[in-house]
């Protein structure tokens, strides 16, 4: 980002002012150690003098910051749209190749899995039925090495607590 010329001037300029407000604030100084009201009124006369030139470039720079607050607000804005449109753009790339079949391998539009003959002896030794969904409870619940726990009591059946 290129500063604004204002916000340089001013900021030069303010720098300037400061720097040169410390000779009649001295002089100043020294004129009120020897007691004179003369020169001392002409140094904060001069030094009144320079503090206003550096408000004048204090307000310089400050429109020139808020012209460079416009500017990247500007630049940012052009920039988000551009982003914008190149989105789209990949978006409707993106389409064509799907409509196309471009880069789509053959077959279902799903992940699937198989279980493998070794996985289905497994499962068969350790109790499950093979390739069918078993009758698992509700309320079956497991313990920490994965084996199911049997239900204290079956679901419906009355439990007295008073006993």
């Amino acid at each position: 980002m290129v500063m604004n010329i204002k916000t340089m001037e001013g900021l030069a300029g303010a720098d300037t002012s400061i720097r040169m407000i410390s000779t009649p604030m001295s002089v100043a100084k020294e004129a009120e150690n020897k007691g004179d009201t003369e020169k001392m009124k002409r140094a904060l006369g001069y030094a009144a003098e320079v503090k206003e030139q550096a408000e004048g470039y204090s307000e310089k720079t400050s429109d020139g910051m808020k012209l460079d607050a416009r500017e990247a607000k500007k630049e940012e804005k052009l920039r988000q749209e551009e982003l914008i449109e190149a989105r789209k753009e990949e978006r409707k790339e993106m389409e064509k190749r799907i409509e196309s079949g471009e880069g789509r391998e053959e077959g279902p539009d799903f992940d699937s899995a198989e279980i493998s003959e070794e996985g289905k002896c497994q499962g068969e030794a350790a109790g499950a039925p093979s390739g069918e969904a078993g009758d698992i409870s509700p309320d079956t619940g497991y313990d920490l090495s994965g084996t199911a726990l049997e239900p204290a009591a079956k679901t419906g059946t009355y439990v007295d607590t008073n006993a």
